[in-house]
């Protein structure tokens, strides 16, 4: 093909790639009925990708100084964050986080973007290897989000996990092909046709899938508990769970677990729902079930019942006992115990 008919193809669907990514991201940062905290790094995605082609596809036809050219690389290191933390807060909506462990991931780009006027930009080696460093940030990201998407598989909502799945290998695959193009393992094609048909697969399961990009109403919207202070109640909680073995007493409740805390017993159930994604109930009926399993495994717990076992863990009910080991072990009791003998 004729190269400067080949340059228009690519500035023709690059800029659709380009202005639809642009205004997808602008919108979700705008309009507050979609501004969930998981859209915003959607939108953090988006932006830094399309405004990087964008510069690909103006260099090709304006000379660009290498310094402003440093500037829309740097925006490379903003993919992978944003990619991992979309998918944390899209499938855990309601985790406690704090901030600082989220910006502190955009200081490679902020120190990039910084220090871009002595970065150099040229064909020399070490100009190549950062470049090659850039693309393989973004797919170490991809595939340890990825990773985590496999051991976390069973979320109550297939189809979040589908779609985050779906975003996730489509990410590493754009990675790949940059990567391999970049050391000649696989022919040219343009980053920006590749951006372009990933942002049309995206865009097509966006409008198949509108409810990706709504926002639930908050349960805890108005409450006044910080996410310092839960984070900090979490941790006090955790200890009395750990240190004290709280679960093993049958008799502790919500209110008498909050009074130990110092807070309220709707507070406690927030700290919960919020940083655990489940209830006061379940909550405790893990710690216990891990204990079940614990004295199941011992030798000296052999010759104990299933219901001394269960009354030690600090369950007050046989039924109950076993209806959240079936649910949390994916076994019965008496199935698990056999298998610990059977590993001896």
């Amino acid at each position: 093909m004729n190269p400067e008919i080949f340059k228009h193809i690519e500035l023709l669907l690059g800029s659709v790639g380009f202005i639809i990514a642009l205004f997808f991201g602008v919108f979700l940062l705008v309009t507050k009925e979609q501004r969930a905290i998981a859209n915003v790094f959607l939108a953090m995605y988006l932006l830094a990708f399309s405004l990087r082609i964008g510069k690909s596809l103006f260099y090709n036809y304006f000379p660009i100084d290498p310094i402003i050219r440093n500037v829309f690389l740097g925006l490379l290191l903003a993919i992978g964050p944003s990619l991992w933390f979309y998918t944390t807060r899209l499938f855990l909506p309601s985790e406690i986080e704090k901030w600082r462990s989220v910006l502190i991931q955009y200081v490679p780009m902020v120190l990039f973007i910084g220090f871009c006027w002595i970065i150099p930009n040229d064909a020399s080696l070490f100009s190549r290897i950062i470049f090659i460093g850039l693309l393989l940030h973004i797919l170490i990201y991809g595939v340890y989000t990825l990773y985590w998407l496999f051991i976390n598989k069973n979320h109550k909502s297939q189809e979040i996990y589908r779609w985050l799945l779906f975003f996730t290998v489509l990410t590493i695959a754009m990675s790949l092909i940059q990567i391999g193009v970049f050391l000649n393992l696989v022919s040219y094609l343009s980053t920006a046709f590749l951006f372009s048909v990933v942002v049309l697969i995206l865009s097509i399961w966006a409008l198949k899938n509108p409810f990706l990009f709504q926002i639930e109403n908050e349960k805890y919207a108005n409450s006044s508990l910080s996410n310092e202070n839960a984070i900090t109640y979490l941790k006090k909680l955790t200890d009395l769970m750990e240190k004290e073995r709280l679960f093993l007493d049958p008799e502790i409740t919500l209110t008498k677990l909050s009074n130990r805390i110092g807070i309220t017993s709707k507070q406690l159930s927030q700290v919960i729902n919020q940083n655990k994604n489940e209830n006061y109930s379940q909550f405790v009926a893990r710690y216990r079930i891990e204990e079940a399993k614990r004295l199941l495994s011992l030798p000296e717990y052999h010759n104990y019942k299933i219901s001394a076992i269960a009354y030690e863990s600090g369950f007050n009910s046989i039924s109950s006992f076993n209806t959240a080991f079936k649910k949390l072990a994916n076994t019965t009791a008496v199935q698990y115990r056999q298998s610990q003998l059977n590993s001896l």
